[in-house]
C-alpha cells in the first residue's frame, strides 16, 4: 500500500528545548496540584476552590492555563547547573504562587474582567474574597518556601530563598506603585517605563533563575550575574506584552485592554517622546477617559497613533537590542545553563501569545 504523500498532513516538529521545557511544567503542574489537593482538604468554600481557580490548576490545557514561565526557569536552572530538581520545587511554587498574588490584586486595581480567557478572580468570587484569595496566594508562597518539599533542603538554604523572594516582591511591589503613579500623567519617557518594568517585572523573573541557581549551589558569580539579567528581563518580557495587547489581547476580554485601563506602556512612552503634539495629546486624552467610556473606535484611534510614529516596530527592535545585551551576560555564566536560558531568551522575544 503507497501513500500519498501530497495529501499528508504535516507533523509539527517539536524542538528538543521545547520539549524539555514541556516536562518541566508537566512535573511543575503534578507537583501543584498535589500541593492544591494538601490544603484543601476540608476546604473553605471560596477559599480553597478559588486557589485552584486563580493557579489555573482547575484547568487541563496547558495553553490556557499560563505558561508557568517561572517556575519552569528555577528547575530548568537547577537542572542545568546539575542538582536534583526535587530541591528546587519549592522555590518554583512559592515563585509561581507569588506570581498568581500579584496578578489577583493586579486584575482588582486595574479593573480587568478577565485573565487567561475566562473570568478574573474578583468577577467569580467578589471583591472581598478576591482580595483574601490573593493574601492566600502570598501567605501559601512562605508556606511553601518553609516546610514544602525534601527534607534535604537545608534551613540555610530556605532562609536564603526566602530573603529572594521578598527581594523581588519589595521591587514588584515597587514597579507595581510607580505604574499606578503615572497613571494620568501626560507624559512618560523610555527612561521612566524602563524604571517601572525593571521593578516590576524584572527582579521576579531573574527570581526563578536565582533560586534556581542557589539550590544547586552556584558559585557567586554566577548568582551575581544573575541579579544583572533583571534589566533586561523585566522590559523584554513587558514590551512584547505591550505589542501582544494589540493583537492577541492575552486572554483578557478584548483587544487593546491596555488602551482602556489606560495604561502607561513602551508604545505610549514611544509615542510622548517621538510623536507630534497633536498625536501626544490626543493618545493622552483617550488613555485618560473612564475604562467604560472608551469606545472601540477609540481603541483603533490609539493604535492607528502607534502605528503611525512606529511605537510598535520600535518596541520590537529595542526587545532584540536587549536581547542582544543579555547574550553578553549569558556567555559569562556556565555553559549548560547559559546555553538553555538562551534558548527561551529567544522564545520571549519571538512569541506573539
Amino acid at each position: 500500500m503507497t501513500v500519498d504523500s501530497s495529501r499528508a498532513k504535516p507533523v509539527a516538529k517539536i524542538d528538543a528545548p521545547a520539549r524539555r521545557m514541556e516536562r518541566l511544567a508537566a512535573e511543575f503542574e503534578d507537583e501543584l496540584r498535589c500541593f492544591i489537593e494538601v490544603k484543601s482538604r476540608g476546604g473553605t468554600e471560596n477559599l480553597h476552590d478559588a486557589m485552584a481557580f486563580a493557579l489555573g490548576a482547575d484547568i487541563d490545557d496547558p495553553a490556557q492555563r499560563g505558561k508557568r514561565l517561572r517556575p519552569v526557569l528555577c528547575l530548568l536552572t537547577a537542572d542545568s547547573l546539575g542538582a536534583d530538581r526535587d530541591l528546587a520545587m519549592p522555590f518554583a511554587m512559592a515563585i509561581e504562587l507569588m506570581h498568581n498574588f500579584a496578578l489577583v490584586h493586579d486584575d482588582i486595581e486595574d479593573g480587568d474582567v478577565m485573565r487567561r480567557g475566562r473570568d478574573a478572580v474578583w468577577v467569580r468570587y467578589g471583591q472581598p474574597h478576591a482580595i483574601n484569595i490573593g493574601d492566600y496566594l502570598l501567605v501559601n508562597t512562605v508556606e511553601v518556601l518553609t516546610n514544602w518539599g525534601p527534607p534535604t533542603l537545608s534551613p540555610a538554604t530556605r532562609l536564603e530563598l526566602l530573603r529572594l523572594i521578598t527581594s523581588a516582591l519589595d521591587h514588584t511591589h515597587v514597579g507595581q506603585a510607580l505604574d499606578m503613579n503615572y497613571r494620568g500623567r501626560r507624559g512618560l519617557t523610555v527612561e521612566e517605563y524602563l524604571r517601572i518594568v525593571r521593578e516590576k517585572t524584572g527582579y521576579y523573573l531573574a527570581a526563578p533563575i536565582q533560586g534556581g541557581a542557589i539550590v544547586a549551589g552556584a558559585a557567586r558569580e554566577t548568582l551575581e550575574t544573575i541579579a544583572q539579567m533583571a534589566q533586561f528581563l523585566g522590559p523584554m518580557f513587558q514590551i512584547i506584552d505591550d505589542i501582544i495587547d494589540l493583537t492577541d489581547g492575552k486572554g483578557r476580554e478584548a483587544i487593546g485592554s491596555d488602551i482602556r485601563e489606560g495604561k502607561r506602556s513602551y508604545l505610549v512612552a514611544h509615542v510622548s517622546e517621538r510623536g507630534s503634539p497633536a498625536e501626544r495629546d490626543r493618545l493622552f486624552d483617550i488613555l485618560d477617559r473612564p475604562r467604560s467610556e472608551t469606545s472601540p473606535e477609540e481603541v483603533e484611534e490609539a493604535r492607528a497613533i502607534f502605528d503611525r510614529t512606529g511605537a510598535i516596530e520600535a518596541g520590537r527592535g529595542f526587545c532584540r537590542d536587549l536581547h542582544d545585551q543579555s547574550r553578553q551576560l549569558l556567555a559569562r555564566l556556565p555553559e549548560s545553563l547559559g546555553r538553555p536560558l538562551g534558548e527561551v531568551f529567544e522564545r520571549l522575544v519571538e512569541r506573539n501569545h
